[in-house]
C-alpha cells in the first residue's frame, strides 16, 4: 500500500500562480529563446507550411556523408543524422545566420538530430568525430538555388532535439 505524504508548505494561492505561469508559458506561441541544443544564432523555427519543419536525412557512414536533398528552399530543417556505419559519427552544420550547430556523438546504427532555420546561401555540414573531416565527411547544401524544392511535406519536426548539442 502507497503512502500518501502531504506538505502543507504550498498554498491554494500558491500553486494556483505556478499552475498558471506554467499554462502560460506551455502555451504560449511566441517563442524567444531557442530550443535545447540549439545555439542562439540558429533559431529554431517551424514556420514552414502546416507549421513544421521540413525533414533533411543525412545518412553518415566511413567516411562519407549522404544527403536526401541537396538543394532546398529557405524555412526550417530538422536534419536527422542516421548512422549506418560502424563507428562513432556526428553531424555539424554552419552557414549564413547558423552558428555551428551539432549533435552529440551518434553511435552506429543510432540516430540524432537538430532543427536550424536556413537562409539563402550555401552551407556546409560535416562529422565533427577528429579526421573524419579530412577523410571525407564533408558536403554542401545549397538554399534558395534556382530548381529548390519547398520545405513542405519533408515530415514532422519533433518538438525538441534529441542528442543535439551546440558549437563544440
Amino acid at each position: 500500500m502507497a503512502t500518501v505524504c502531504r506538505s502543507r508548505g504550498v498554498t491554494p494561492a500558491a500553486f494556483l500562480a505556478l499552475a498558471l505561469l506554467a499554462t502560460g508559458t506551455a502555451c504560449s506561441s511566441s517563442s524567444k529563446a531557442p530550443a535545447a541544443g540549439s545555439s542562439p544564432t540558429a533559431p529554431v523555427s517551424s514556420a514552414t507550411a502546416g507549421g513544421q519543419a521540413a525533414t533533411v536525412t543525412v545518412t553518415e557512414k566511413e567516411y562519407s556523408l549522404g544527403l536526401s536533398q541537396t538543394q532546398v528552399a529557405p524555412g526550417s530543417y530538422t536534419f536527422v543524422a542516421d548512422n549506418a556505419g560502424t563507428i562513432a559519427h556526428a553531424l555539424a552544420i554552419s552557414g549564413p545566420g547558423v552558428s555551428t550547430t551539432q549533435t552529440s556523438v551518434i553511435s552506429p546504427g543510432s540516430k540524432a538530430q537538430f532543427t536550424v532555420t536556413l537562409q539563402p546561401g550555401s552551407y556546409e555540414l560535416w562529422c565533427p568525430i577528429d579526421g573524419h573531416k579530412a577523410l571525407g565527411m564533408d558536403t554542401h547544401i545549397q538554399v534558395g538555388a534556382a530548381g529548390s524544392t519547398s520545405p513542405s511535406g519533408g515530415g514532422a519536426a519533433p518538438s525538441s532535439s534529441t542528442g543535439a548539442s551546440s558549437g563544440h
